[in-house]
């Protein structure tokens, strides 16, 4: 069974597509109010799960990301270019997060300042807060371009704290 940080995680991702349900393609790609595109966003998301879950495993990275990285110069991709990347990324992600045991939150990963000084589980709960930051800025943009506003966090479904 999967302990109730993983499951969270996979939660968050879950409420990503929830606030990105239902956008056109075009609003999906458009910087609103100052606020970064969605498209961006997901870039973004996908840069640090490939930065945590990917490379310090030392697999492949699916695409370089770097652009979409913390203090990048802004940048405007496609949508339909980066959400399959996303896609990929959490694929690959999810059979270790899975595999992870309580024990396991506490380690770091090695060669690389930040790994060293946060371990697995804060690693998970940084990406959890990382994801709702970006969905409440999703949230604005729907709000902005007058699209329905999803409810406050959908069903935990899946998540429950056992």
């Amino acid at each position: 069974m999967s302990l109730h940080l993983v499951k969270y995680v996979f939660h968050v991702r879950r409420e990503l597509n929830r606030a990105l349900e239902g956008l056109s393609e075009a609003d999906l790609d458009k910087r609103v109010a100052g606020i970064n595109s969605c498209a961006w966003i997901v870039a973004h998301l996908a840069w640090q799960e490939q930065r945590y879950w990917l490379e310090p495993r030392g697999l492949p990275q699916v695409a370089d990301l770097s652009a979409y990285r913390n203090g990048a110069t802004l940048t405007n991709p496609n949508f339909a270019e980066v959400y399959p990347l996303w896609q990929e990324i959490i694929r690959q992600s999810e059979s270790w997060l899975e595999g992870l045991a309580e024990d396991d939150l506490r380690n770091h990963f090695r060669g690389n300042k930040f790994f060293e000084l946060e371990n697995i589980g804060s690693l998970m709960t940084r990406v959890i807060g990382h994801y709702y930051l970006h969905i409440g800025q999703i949230t604005a943009i729907r709000k902005i371009l007058g699209y329905e506003v999803p409810g406050f966090v959908g069903s935990q479904e899946g998540a429950y704290y056992e």
